[in-house]
């Protein structure tokens, strides 16, 4: 199956919007314009989670964006216009066409058994008994013995039993005050939708340097270090990989980086006490302590020229006077309120902050909230010189 043009070309787009009313066609150009910005294609990771939603199984899912004209670059609004008026307001026998168009081969005038089983074991991981009354007289077909056993067949598959068998959950307007998966984030978040949606298209473009199709620490790792030492890039990782499924998904990177650049300063402190809390125990142990001071350390001597006591103290000493000063449970360790007491003017935590500020802007893509907040990027990347790609 081929992604260069779409398989609808039964029915033309002046067709498609003789279906749909002044104000569907308003809505749903505005929609686009919202989710695609001033670019006329959307793409596929956009379409299969904003149009076709969870209840269509990946795969077809896939199939489906693909037989529409999607492509690399995106999906033209005119097919998705077009595709949407198929599957909500389509005749059954343009629905059989349309099934047809996915299995025949490149001149659109027979289905191969063959290709038709390679397919449904792709989609489906199997073949259906009743395909074989389909193929009784032959290893191909036309349309029209496929259409007179596709009707009498309907739950055959997984796309025919989607569109004949009113399986189709998508509508084409949605009139109801249900908020958009921006606006729900926008509402959990600090961050503005017009945030949410510009991030959005920074994290398919970072995602989309992963080997596995994830965006798990093989990938972020290499994209945050440089500047974030290499000994606390897991620690970040995991600070965003808050269900610890390892991976970071859109929603995950979203609330991370709310937390950690646009929330109270209470909260971007529990967010690095997360990149500390290696064993997520909720609390910082003596190991997990001296870990942090090295770390802390590090980051002020790539960072900064100026000089602090810390430099010239034990590492033992430094983590018994923290001890010392703030653990209110005298049990060994640090709790998030202590280490939160600690942060609040120890320079080398809000030199890390500092440091967790310009990564989450000029790698991961966080739009600065104030022309205060990109000056303060700029000067940033004028003096220290600490990123050198991306």
């Amino acid at each position: 199956m081929g992604a260069k043009e779409s398989r609808i070309g039964f029915l033309s787009y002046e067709e498609a919007l003789r279906r749909v009313t002044d104000v569907e066609l308003k809505r749903l150009k505005d929609a686009f314009k919202r989710t695609c910005g001033l670019s006329y294609y959307m793409g596929q990771h956009c379409f299969i989670r904003e149009v076709l939603g969870d209840g269509v199984p990946p795969k077809v899912a896939e199939v489906i964006y693909c037989s529409f004209g999607g492509t690399s670059k995106g999906l033209h609004f005119n097919n998705l216009i077009v595709g949407l008026v198929l599957l909500t307001r389509g005749k059954d026998e343009e629905k059989a066409k349309y099934i047809f168009s996915l299995f025949s081969s490149e001149s659109g005038n027979y289905v191969i058994r063959e290709e038709m089983e390679r397919m449904l074991h792709v989609v489906d991981g199997k073949v259906p008994d009743t395909l074989r009354k389909c193929f009784s007289e032959g290893e191909k077909v036309n349309y029209e013995k496929f259409r007179n056993w596709l009707f009498l067949n309907k739950d055959a598959f997984t796309f025919s039993r989607w569109l004949l068998s009113g399986g189709v959950y998508v509508t084409l307007t949605d009139d109801s005050d249900t908020p958009t998966f921006y606006q729900t984030l926008a509402g959990v978040t600090h961050l503005e939708e017009s945030d949410i949606i510009d991030l959005e298209k920074r994290y398919w473009l970072l995602k989309a340097q992963s080997r596995t199709g994830r965006f798990d620490l093989e990938t972020f790792g290499p994209l945050v270090s440089p500047p974030i030492r290499p000994s606390l890039s897991e620690g970040l990782f995991n600070a965003f990989d808050e269900n610890r499924d390892n991976h970071i998904d859109f929603k995950e990177i979203s609330c991370g980086l709310s937390a950690c650049c646009r929330g109270p300063l209470a909260e971007r402190q529990k967010f690095c006490f997360k990149v500390f809390d290696v064993d997520r125990d909720g609390v910082l142990s003596r190991v997990e302590l001296k870990d942090m001071v090295v770390a802390l350390l590090e980051v002020w001597k790539d960072n900064r020229t100026d000089d602090i006591p810390e430099l010239h103290m034990d590492l033992s000493d430094i983590v018994e006077g923290i001890l010392n000063a703030h653990d209110t449970t005298k049990m060994g360790h640090l709790t998030l309120e202590d280490y939160q007491i600690w942060s609040v003017k120890n320079v080398l935590a809000n030199e890390f902050l500092n440091l967790l500020f310009q990564v989450c802007h000029i790698v991961l893509g966080l739009r600065p909230a104030t022309p205060e907040e990109e000056g303060q990027i700029i000067r940033t990347l004028e003096t220290d010189q600490i990123y050198t790609r991306n």
